[in-house]
């Protein structure tokens, strides 16, 4: 009789009762997705108890409002940004939640800080946008990725006008010199300096977008944040976000965010920059690049020495190397044993 009933027992008890919180938190941090985490704190109180303590999370965000003003904020910045250059690039447009707050369905407020405050014990984030902030022109490619501190501490930027993949006449002889005008249909400098400006705007403005976040979860260690087109890339590790948080407790925060001509975002501090660029380049399998430029770019720190080309060099290839994959990681490398121009910004 005594093992029939523990039979049944057996039969009518939960599988996962007799797995340890340990493990189930360990399937969690795989799961990451917080809306896949979301649906299983219905399943059971236990799951409900344990989903907050996931310590990996992945949020796709279909879209992003400010929690304090209700508007998107990149969607300010290149408005302002991209008035006086809309013949090269324009913003994509959406629709903020504010605007159709008084329709009959009612849309759930998704700031990216508001989401979070469920979640307790997050080490590691990484932050999906629905989509890159630019639209270039019909073939370009932009890719970016920057780092952050309390500030841009260096970013990486890669540009390329069109790619082809017919295997044409391969025969490596890059054109090396820069179309400072443009006469070879091109854009010349000026579209670079442009495209490198843009993305600067770009990842300073997401960055500010993050600010809530890191405040609010002090106990976060690596911080991502792009989008699903794979344009632009912001990255904060555990010495960014401390510094973040530290300086942000003894600075005056509006010091730190831009006041003229763009709101919300953080400030650009003055830079140096050093370009490739090659017209042409032929890379294995019949996959030919055009109008590739790479940047690298550094905050100067009020710093004037000047270092020498091969120390440049080498850092150079230390921030480049390994930030792209696949055919853009080609280019870069390839880029990379070019010669560089070096270019310096102010703060903006």
């Amino acid at each position: 009789m005594t093992q029939i009933f523990d039979f049944v027992s057996h039969q009518n008890s939960d599988g996962f009762d007799r797995i340890s919180d340990d493990l189930i938190l360990l399937i969690f941090n795989k799961l990451s997705d917080i809306k896949t985490l979301t649906r299983c704190r219905s399943v059971t109180k236990r799951f409900n108890s344990l989903v907050p303590q996931a310590e990996n999370l992945l949020l796709k965000v279909d879209c992003v409002i400010s929690s304090e003003n209700s508007e998107w904020i990149l969607l300010h910045v290149f408005k302002s940004l991209l008035h006086s250059l809309q013949d090269l690039i324009s913003p994509k447009r959406y629709t903020s939640s504010s605007s159709s707050s008084s329709s009959s369905t009612s849309i759930q407020p998704s700031s990216p800080s508001e989401i979070l405050r469920g979640f307790e014990k997050i080490k590691r984030l990484e932050i999906e946008l629905p989509s890159g902030d630019l639209r270039l022109e019909k073939g370009t490619v932009l890719r970016w990725k920057a780092e952050f501190g309390k500030s841009l501490k260096g970013c990486v930027i890669l540009a390329i006008r069109s790619i082809e993949t017919n295997g044409g006449d391969c025969n490596n002889e890059d054109d090396v010199e820069i179309d400072f005008n443009g006469e070879n249909g091109g854009g010349g400098l000026k579209l670079r300096v442009v495209w490198t400006i843009s993305a600067l705007i770009a990842a300073s403005a997401r960055h500010y977008l993050l600010r809530e976040v890191i405040k609010e979860h002090k106990e976060i260690e690596s911080l991502v944040l792009k989008d699903r087109e794979g344009e632009g890339t912001v990255v904060m590790d555990k010495q960014g976000l401390t510094e973040f948080r530290e300086r942000g407790e003894e600075d005056d925060a509006a010091a730190h965010i831009s006041t003229v001509g763009w709101k919300n975002r953080t400030t650009v501090p003055a830079v140096r920059m050093r370009m490739r660029h090659v017209s042409r380049l032929d890379l294995p399998g019949g996959v030919r690049i055009r109008g590739a430029t790479l940047v690298v770019v550094r905050p100067t720190d009020g710093k004037d020495t000047m270092k020498s080309e091969i120390e440049d060099r080498m850092e150079d290839r230390n921030s480049a190397m390994g930030v792209f994959s696949g055919v853009f990681g080609d280019v870069v490398g390839a880029l990379l044993k070019k010669p560089s121009y070096l270019l310096e910004m102010n703060s903006f």
